[in-house]
């Protein structure tokens, strides 16, 4: 058990495997993610990122027992011990360079859905469902999960997600927070490797784009880069390659 890693020619898959707590994570688990998630991105081959899971959960949150018992060690515990390695895992993700496309099959929920909605698109198939969680537990989704969804979705599916029992897919991509799909995985994993494939400069250049919220900050982002591709000798390569010459 642990966090499995397969490679599908430039794609990583990288796989929750604590099917017996249904991939809740606690801190020990939370820092073996952040460590793969961090290895897999320093490797200059991998051009897309696929997060999966197995069992019938794809994370049912964080741990409740191991976090309940440090957090009697005091605030110092919860904030180092705890966050320290959650919001890692949350980081690595944010400053990531390529896609990380995510796959969810059965519930994701409080800690689980903010993990789902963290990459770069969260695909969700049949047995999938999201719930915020955090609330029922007198607690906020300290891992990120308000960013993401007011990001994907604006202010109100903030609060619809809030509101609800669980979030199936349909009703996901209705709110602008993920993509439904008969077969959550085999559609992530295709997306992965399609992004992969493109040429590595760009993709690179759109997954730091479209981060950039303020308008102007993108302009001035967006034409350093083109300015950058179109001196490029590959750009008038495949121009001519498009233009059949």
């Amino acid at each position: 058990m642990g966090v499995l890693r397969q490679r599908h020619g430039p794609v990583a898959e990288l796989t929750l495997d604590w099917p017996d707590v249904r991939n809740a994570l606690g801190p020990v688990e939370g820092r073996e993610l952040r460590l793969a998630l961090e290895e897999t991105l320093a490797d200059p081959e991998i051009g897309a990122i696929l997060l999966t899971a197995s069992g019938k959960a794809f994370c049912a949150g964080g741990n409740l027992p191991a976090i309940i018992e440090l957090a009697k060690d005091g605030p110092e515990a919860v904030r180092e011990k705890v966050y320290g390695e959650f919001q890692g895992i949350f980081r690595a993700i944010g400053e990531a360079r390529v896609p990380v496309i995510v796959a969810v099959e059965g519930p994701a929920v409080g800690f689980g859905c903010d993990l789902a909605l963290a990459g770069s698109a969260t695909i969700v198939g049949p047995a999938g469902w999201l719930a915020q969680g955090w609330i029922k537990a007198g607690l906020i989704p300290a891992t990120g999960g308000t960013h993401y969804v007011k990001r994907r979705g604006g202010q109100q599916a903030v609060y619809r997600m809030l509101a609800a029992e669980k979030v199936d897919g349909p009703t996901l991509e209705a709110w602008n927070l993920a993509i439904a799909s008969q077969d959550a995985r085999a559609d992530a994993l295709a997306m992965a490797e399609k992004l992969a494939g493109f040429a590595r400069g760009p993709l690179e250049a759109v997954v730091q784009l479209e981060r950039i919220d303020d308008r102007a900050a993108h302009l001035e982002a967006a034409l350093a880069y083109q300015v950058g591709f179109i001196t490029h000798a590959d750009f008038a390569a495949s121009a001519a390659k498009l233009l059949g010459r």
